[in-house]
């Protein structure tokens, strides 16, 4: 059974996820707390018998809807041992509860795998290249 938590900035966990992050991506922003004085929300880990085997964190950008300071998720990231097990799912809906229980008004993401956010029935608004933005369809 796959735990799914939300961590403080502290958490030992974050150590190795970070890692995980700069494994696999070159500009992983830094954890953080707060941007341009707007809360980021807490990151959220995924334990499997006690064992770290996935995450997702969040960062602030600019909205393309609205122009103002909106929660991205910045990356997740599952341990290829662990993939296509819907733990990501699991990461993403949890990420849009948490999201929304603060008060955001939306969640965004900049993905490469539409696929993924498309089947918790997220949409498209904006096409780059080969990434797209999403935007949480829960998140009010």
């Amino acid at each position: 059974m796959v735990l799914i938590q939300e961590v403080e900035s502290d958490s030992q966990y974050l150590i190795t996820l970070y890692q995980w992050f700069e494994s696999e991506w070159d500009d992983v922003e830094p954890l953080a707390s707060t941007k341009d004085g707007k809360v980021i929300p807490s990151p959220i880990i995924a334990l499997k018998d006690g064992e770290l085997v996935g995450g997702l964190v969040f960062t602030r950008f600019l909205s393309p809807m609205t122009n103002e300071q909106a929660v991205w998720i910045n990356a997740v990231f599952i341990k290829p041992e662990n993939r296509k097990q819907g733990i990501s799912s699991q990461l993403i809906n949890r990420a849009e509860k948490l999201v929304e229980s603060i008060g955001e008004s939306e969640l965004l993401v900049f993905a490469q795998i539409p696929e993924l956010y498309s089947k918790l029935n997220w949409q498209v608004i904006e096409t780059h290249d080969d990434h797209f933005v999403l935007k949480s369809a829960l998140v009010k």
